[in-house]
This record gives C-alpha cells, structure tokens and sequence, in this order.
C-alpha cells in the first residue's frame, strides 16, 4: 500500500516538474488593423503550462472568439499530453519497483 501511495505521489510531482518546462506548443496571434485592411501574423513557441495559462486568459479577455478556440484546442492536447505523462511515469515506477522487489526475493 506504502509503495502505491509513494509512486502515486512520485508521479504527480514529476508530472508538476515536467508542466513547468517550456515544451508547450502556443500559438501568437499579431493582428494589426489598417485604412487597407487587416492583417494577421502567427508564430508558434514553447512555453510552460503557467505561461500558457496567462496567454490564454489574455486571449480570452481582448480577442476573437476564433483566437480563444485555438487556445481551447492547443489546452487539451497539452493537458492530454500531460495525462499521458503522468500514466507513462506511474507505470515506469511502478515496473521498477515490482523488478526491484523480484531481486531482493532472490538474492
């Protein structure tokens, strides 16, 4: 039960560490409005989950409703990413410590 608990826990911070690391797609929408009309320039760039947040909330507050959707879109695939992480770690743990366990059995 203790070894549960404790890869449970291990799981959950290194999937925290691993949202803090800028490997987050985002999308950076320019949009400049002129007496010939509008254009709109886009960049990509990685960045953490915090700072996606914070694009987000901006974009959700002074833009379009196409711009939020994009967010929207890019939040699940990076929480979705993130969902797998954590699934590939506790299940990384958890085959090291049962291995580990057949070991010390044997020795």
């Amino acid at each position: 039960m203790l070894r549960k608990i404790l890869i449970l826990v291990v799981s959950l911070v290194i999937v925290i560490l691993i949202a803090r690391l800028p490997i987050f797609p985002l999308i950076s929408e320019m949009r400049e409005i002129t007496q010939d009309g509008e254009s709109l320039s886009q960049t990509w760039s990685f960045v953490s989950m915090p700072e996606f947040y914070a694009a987000a909330q901006f974009a959700k507050v002074g833009w379009l409703n196409s711009t939020w959707n994009n967010y929207l879109i890019l939040g699940v695939v990076n929480h979705m990413a993130l969902v797998l992480a954590f699934f590939g770690v506790r299940n990384l743990l958890t085959h090291m410590f049962q291995k580990n366990q057949v070991i010390v059995m044997f020795k």
